[in-house]
This record gives C-alpha cells, sequence and structure tokens, in this order.
C-alpha cells in the first residue's frame, strides 16, 4: 500500500527568529574550473586559543564531572569573583556551572519566559537575546543603543508601561558589536530601575577580561546580584580553548529557575573541562587569555590601517576581539558588505545584522589576524573608491 508523503507545517516560531550574523556573508557553494581569488574572511570569529599539544587527556578524564569537581570548582570561581570584582557569592546557591553561553542564555529564558511575556533586549545586539524570547513564546522589546549615544544603553523605554510588567533586561558588557562598557554608576542605576520595575537583570559579560582593563561587574553592585546574574565563559574569559563551558553567577532565586530547566538541555560536562578551568582560575591571568590579547591587538592595529585604506572610520572601543566600523557617507550596510565581497572577495559583517541601529556599519572580527588585514589592504590599494562607487552607481 502505497504511504503519503506528510507534511507538517513548522511552528509560526521558527519564521519569526532573526536570522544569524553570518547568513548576512557569501559563501562559496559550487567548485568551479576558474581559479578565484582567495576569500578573506573577516567576519567569522574564531576564538584562537588552542588545546595543548603536549598534554593527552586520559579516557577517564573524559567522563562527566562528579558533584565534588563541580563543587569545588564554584569554591574558586567564588574567589575569583571576590579578588578581582570584590562580588562575595555563595558558591552552592550564587553560582551555576553550565555549557556554552546562547545554552545558558537559553536555559533562563525557558525558566522565566511564558507565552505572551515581555523582555527587553539591546537593539542593537547579538540576535540570540530575541532568539531565545522568540522560541520561548514570548515578546521581545528592543531598547536602543546607538551612535547617538555614544552606544550607551538609553532605557528610557523600560521606565514605560512595558517595564511594568517584562520579566527579563538583557544587557551586555562590554557590548558585543561595538565594545562599550557600563560603569558602576550606570550599573547602579540600572539596579535599581530594574528593582522598581521587578525586573531580573542579565548581563552577557562574555569578554569582560579580554582588554586587561578592570570591567565593571553587575554583582559588585551593592544589590545587583539580588536583581540579576551574569553570564560568563571559561573559554573567554580565561583563557581556555573553545569549550561549550561557561557559568552564571548572580541570584540564587534566578539560579534556582535555571537549574530546574537542566534536565530539558543537560549540558555534559567532562571531568577533563572542569581541571582545565580550575587550573586556569588559579594562573588567571593564563598565557592562552595573554596570547588572545596579544592577538586581538596586533590585529587591532592592521585592523586600523585596513579602513583606513576602504575610507571606513573606527566607531568602537578595545573592549572586545571585533573592530566597529563606520562606512563612508553612511552607505547601506548590506550593500557596501556586498559590493566588497564582490570587488574585493573580503567577508565581513554588515552593522544591520544586529538590528537597525547599525545601518552604516561593519563589524570586522579581530581573530582573523594580523596578516589577514595586510593582505586585505594590499588588495585593496587601488580600490580606496571602492565602497563609494557601488553607491552611485
Amino acid at each position: 500500500m502505497p504511504v503519503k508523503k506528510v507534511i507538517i507545517e513548522k511552528a509560526n516560531r521558527l519564521y519569526q527568529l532573526p536570522p544569524d550574523l553570518l547568513s548576512f556573508t557569501r559563501h562559496e557553494k559550487k567548485q568551479t574550473l576558474l581559479k578565484k581569488t582567495p576569500i578573506i574572511d573577516l567576519a567569522r570569529f574564531d576564538w584562537p586559543v588552542r588545546m595543548d599539544s603536549d598534554r593527552t587527556p586520559k579516557a577517564e578524564e573524559f567522563r562527566a564531572a562528579g558533584p565534588e569537581q563541580i563543587a569545588a570548582l564554584k569554591e574558586d570561581l567564588a574567589g575569583w569573583y571576590r579578588d578581582v570584582h570584590g562580588a562575595k557569592l555563595n558558591p552552592i546557591h550564587e553560582i551555576f556551572i553550565g555549557g556554552s553561553i546562547a545554552q545558558s542564555v537559553f536555559g533562563l529564558a525557558l525558566a522565566f519566559i511564558d507565552n505572551g511575556d515581555i523582555a527587553f533586549v539591546p537593539d542593537l545586539g547579538l540576535p540570540l537575546y530575541r532568539k531565545v524570547i522568540t522560541a520561548c513564546g514570548g515578546e521581545a522589546v528592543g531598547y536602543s543603543v546607538s551612535h547617538k549615544r555614544v552606544w550607551q544603553p538609553d532605557f528610557e523605554r523600560v521606565r514605560t508601561r512595558l517595564g511594568r510588567v517584562a520579566r527579563l533586561l538583557f544587557v551586555n558588557s562590554p557590548h558585543n558589536p561595538t565594545g562599550a562598557e557600563l560603569s558602576l554608576k550606570d550599573l547602579d542605576d540600572l539596579v535599581w530601575m530594574a528593582s522598581r520595575e521587578n525586573i531580573v537583570i542579565v548581563n552577557d559579560a562574555a569578554y569582560q577580561s579580554l582588554s586587561g582593563r578592570p570591567v565593571a561587574s553587575l554583582l559588585a553592585i551593592k544589590g545587583g546580584r539580588k536583581i540579576g546574574v551574569e553570564v560568563g565563559s571559561f573559554s573567554y574569559g580565561f583563557g581556555l580553548p573553545a569549550l561549550p563551558f561557561g557559568f552564571v553567577a548572580g541570584s540564587r532565586e534566578v539560579i534556582a529557575g535555571l537549574e530546574a530547566t537542566v534536565g530539558l538541555i543537560r549540558p555534559y560536562i567532562p571531568s577533563y573541562y572542569v581541571s582545565l578551568a580550575r587550573e586556569a582560575i588559579r594562573k588567571y591571568p593564563t598565557e592562552g587569555l595573554k596570547a588572545a590579547r596579544e592577538l586581538v591587538a596586533g590585529s587591532e592595529a592592521e585592523a586600523g590601517k585596513f579602513m583606513n585604506t576602504l575610507g571606513l572610520e573606527p566607531a568602537g572601543m578595545d573592549s572586545v576581539p571585533f573592530a566597529w566600523a563606520r562606512i563612508e557617507k553612511r552607505a547601506r550596510a548590506r550593500r557596501a558588505a556586498r559590493t566588497l565581497y564582490r570587488r574585493g572577495r573580503i567577508l565581513v559583517v554588515p552593522g544591520n545584522a544586529f538590528g537597525e541601529n547599525g545601518q552604516g556599519f561593519f563589524r570586522l572580527s579581530l581573530t582573523a589576524g594580523a596578516e589577514a588585514y595586510r593582505t586585505a589592504a594590499e588588495r585593496l590599494k587601488r580600490k580606496r573608491n571602492l565602497l563609494e562607487t557601488e553607491e552611485t552607481e
């Protein structure tokens, strides 16, 4: 008997999800006989720290970490917060050890967002925050992050009636892609406002250790760990290789809610990961973190020359492994990125991939390395007016 093909419509939320950052860039799909100019990828973020080739983990180290190991890691992390940020945390109730930042952010949304609930997200910001809220049936409402305020967030919308019914407020300090940071005063004002409106703050602090300068922590603010949490990565924060391994620290009520969702998205944490993290915390800043800082600094210097060649203007801060560049005459970002690829075979992320306030800007990944930027600048020496020419066609 013939079986009829079953056609099932996808859930409507899938059509509402914002596109990924790299969906705005082009990639080769077909092989051709003609030899083309190699692509220079200045768009993709590739964390530069690699596994130590001199150390081969034993088979038993890939078994799941036990409760005692996780508890010891929490103690070490609480000590790091105390020494670096002056924040006192209860390692048992105020620290959660889990998977990647994306997994932790999704877990927080699952724990606190029901159908129709409102959450505030930065606009300009990573699509991740909108994605997790939409996937949980909530409504993501953007608050402005624009060049008019030098990329500092405008929380005026949070003070409206929407703020009285919102559940979560996502912030990102240091901010991807601009590198803007919230000061202790900014965070203190934010904590006061969120406590008045009964909103949980979620600070994505992935790159708080990268610049080498002291960066304000939400948990160092009086009342900060009562009203919110900070999400971090052991890779970016402590110079480990790119592992899906991170933490959430802060409010014990929020941590309890997150732990309740772990059964749905339980991460597998090998004992080897925990050993690496504990060693990295004790040796902070590690050689891996120092090497990443050095690579980013070297790339930043060459990226400046590349931007000058192309007529781009630096518009961000050096707190993140990205360069945020203003396109001459504020040309349309996606069109300019397409032109750069077609004429120079160079990939960048157009700023409007992060929201409409990114129109007229590019994001360049500083993990591409200094040599990639030197090659890109050399390729464009005779095409200084490349982007401007496209706009006048």
